[in-house]
């Protein structure tokens, strides 16, 4: 059964995939692709804490705008039913999220158990709230003492028990870390500098803990490595695209009154597009804060000239 909120109607109707949206320009077109879709598991594991993210029951995929914010949409599970779908609906129409569609499919049943103390208490340790699955690696079972340390991305944990007998031992498991995040729509190179039309969002394998909350962390940003299509791209994996290298002479304009003022400045720290860096005038020797608005050009910020 699939489900579709859109910007000002919410509708459900009983059909194997239907999509409706409404706007506030006019109409989408019935058959037009979602935002956002939303694949509810049919088997769910929920976390031991009192609230649990969508993403983290689901699959998403979509629109690298959206898709995060969807994924970061709120449940409250109640003690008896767990999830149901009313409360998936209901936590989606009240999310406060507007002007995206999203097609949400669900299973006929859907099964939840509350997930087991060993993979609570990694995700504990972690600080994980997407989906975790741990494999033993050992037939041994006692009481769980502590946990090796491990952080997102680990893809071996240990953890200490003590056995009936009295003794000591470690019981290891395989980690896989599942989150929705950014990936690559095509081959991405070194040095490539990233727009929208470069990223995707979809729930997938994660190694490592930096997973951004924004597409906006990767735009106009240079890519520090290469990216095969579908794979995840974290925020360690982009730098700013400098238009102001330290040491530079800059075109440096400041305001004084109605009169704009040009000289040449010398910058004394590096700066990507909007941000804010010091300068020294190099006909006042005065060091002052200016906000990189181009290519070698400084504007001064305002009450530092």
């Amino acid at each position: 059964m699939s489900y579709v909120w859109g910007k000002t109607a919410f509708r459900v109707l009983s059909s194997l995939v239907l999509l409706l949206a409404l706007t506030c320009l006019g109409a989408r077109p019935v058959f037009a692709a979602p935002d956002v879709t939303i694949k509810i598991d049919q088997v769910i594991i929920l976390p031991s804490s009192s609230s649990v993210k969508l993403g983290a029951i689901s699959e998403i995929s979509g629109d690298p705008r959206y898709g995060m914010a969807v994924a970061n949409i709120s449940l409250t599970p109640h003690d008896e039913d767990g999830i149901t779908k009313d409360l998936i609906l209901d936590s989606i129409q009240t999310s406060g999220l507007q002007g995206i569609t999203i097609s949400l499919i669900m299973p006929g049943k859907i099964n939840f158990s509350l997930e087991d103390p060993y993979s609570a208490e990694i995700r504990r340790q972690a600080g994980w709230p997407w989906k975790l699955k741990i494999t033993s690696k050992d037939s041994i079972e006692g009481d769980m003492l502590e946990v090796a340390r491990v952080k997102p991305g680990t893809e071996k944990a240990s953890v200490k028990i003590r056995l009936k007998d009295g003794s000591v031992r470690y019981k290891r498991f395989d980690v896989n870390w599942i989150a929705p995040t950014f990936t690559a729509v095509s081959s991405l190179e070194y040095g490539d500098v990233l727009t929208l039309n470069d990223i995707d969002f979809k729930t997938c394998t994660c190694r490592r803990e930096d997973i951004a909350g924004s597409p906006d962390e990767f735009l106009g940003k240079r890519l520090k490595c290469s990216l095969k299509p579908g794979e995840p791209i974290y925020a360690r994996d982009v730098e700013p695209v400098y238009l102001v290298k330290k040491g530079d002479k800059v075109r440096f304009y400041s305001k004084s009154g109605a009169v704009t003022i040009e000289a040449i400045a010398r910058a004394l720290d590096s700066g990507a597009l909007g941000q804010i860096i010091k300068v020294v005038n190099l006909d006042s020797r005065r060091v002052v804060l200016a906000k990189v608005v181009g290519d070698g050009v400084v504007v001064a910020k305002e009450g530092s000239s």
